[in-house]
């Protein structure tokens, strides 16, 4: 980019203010046009170009023509087949997501987006997945935790057997909540 005294030339003074600038008349540059095509001559190129696609239809000879449109029907049959090579590795994929536990929706989003080479939708969804499984995994642990009776309420005392199925966590907290009780497990 061609700075203001380049712009200016001869009328440029050093320590010149805006409106010196502005009073300044100075000739827009000159565009070279030598190397650009004026609208008439390329409509004029893209029309003749049209005539001539025409008129080599209207000459290609009865085989040209069988060939013209083989080719032509032979693209559709390839894209069909990419298309279904698409759909396939989809199904495929989703397939063996939903088998490790992908709802079926997630499980095609994913499968999608590894045939499209989209890493971040597939990082996404997967973190999702992987939240889903916390859950519930976190879910069923409680659910199947045993809650020990507590000492005093009225309910059944503690038995070696139900103290034996509780964790090793479960365990030492009832020994230092319970320690009378806890002696008399072990006989003592």
């Amino acid at each position: 980019m061609a700075n203001l005294k380049e712009l200016l030339g001869d009328k440029y003074k050093e320590g010149m203010t805006i409106e010196d600038i502005m009073d300044l008349e100075v000739e827009e540059p000159k565009v070279d046009m030598s190397k650009f095509v004026s609208k008439e001559l390329y409509d004029k190129a893209a029309s003749d170009t049209a005539n001539y696609k025409k008129q080599l239809r209207a000459n290609m000879s009865e085989a040209e023509q069988k060939a013209a449109a083989d080719a032509e029907e032979l693209a559709k049959i390839v894209a069909e087949r990419d298309q279904l090579k698409q759909e396939k590795a989809i199904a495929e994929n989703a397939k063996g997501l939903v088998a490790i536990g992908y709802d079926e929706d997630l499980a095609n989003e994913v499968a999608t987006a590894l045939f499209n080479g989209d890493a971040a939708t597939v990082i996404k969804a997967h973190a999702i997945f992987v939240d889903a499984q916390k859950k519930a995994v976190l879910a069923e642990a409680v659910k199947e935790t045993p809650v020990p009776p507590a000492a005093g309420d009225g309910g059944t005392a503690m038995t070696k057997e139900n103290f034996m199925k509780l964790s090793p966590a479960e365990r030492h907290e009832f020994s230092q909540k319970n320690p009378e009780e806890y002696k008399k497990l072990y006989g003592g």
